[in-house]
């Protein structure tokens, strides 16, 4: 008999946020958004910052991540991320706030601030994430 689901977590050095068997999981790469249903090739990917998308017997569910790694097999999704928070567990406007200081902190960097940029923009794209996910669950 074919399985329907594969076994999701995702992990932070801090705890397990998630594990539940899942009929689908998409997740943000560094290559690109990708999707893995049950039976997917093996594939180790670079994760970053953006929305895991899952659905199990619950229904669908929203996780902003920052930057990790993906390992899939046939059966199983590891996601390893900085980390991690559902939808629900998040304040849209303290998102929304935290957002808009990274981009005036992004759009004031000068030359001589020039080696804080690849920072600036890892907290920025994390707070983006963390906006769009929160917004999910605000829409309902």
């Amino acid at each position: 008999m074919e399985k329907t689901t594969v076994h999701l977590e995702i992990l932070t050095p801090d705890r397990k946020l998630v594990d539940t068997e899942a009929k689908f999981v998409s997740a943000p790469g560094t290559e690109g958004e990708f999707g893995v249903l049950p039976g997917h090739a093996e594939l180790f990917s670079l994760l970053r910052s953006g929305e895991v998308c899952y659905e199990d017997h619950h229904g669908k569910h929203y996780v902003a991540v920052s930057w990790g790694y993906a390992h899939v097999d046939t059966s199983t999704v590891a996601l390893l991320v900085e980390n991690a928070e559902r939808a629900e567990d998040i304040n849209l406007e303290r998102a929304i706030k935290d957002r808009d200081k990274w981009e005036q902190e992004l759009a004031g960097v000068t030359q001589e601030g020039v080696k804080f940029f690849p920072g600036y923009r890892a907290k920025l794209e994390r707070a983006q994430a963390r906006v769009d996910v929160a917004s999910r669950v605000a829409r309902k």
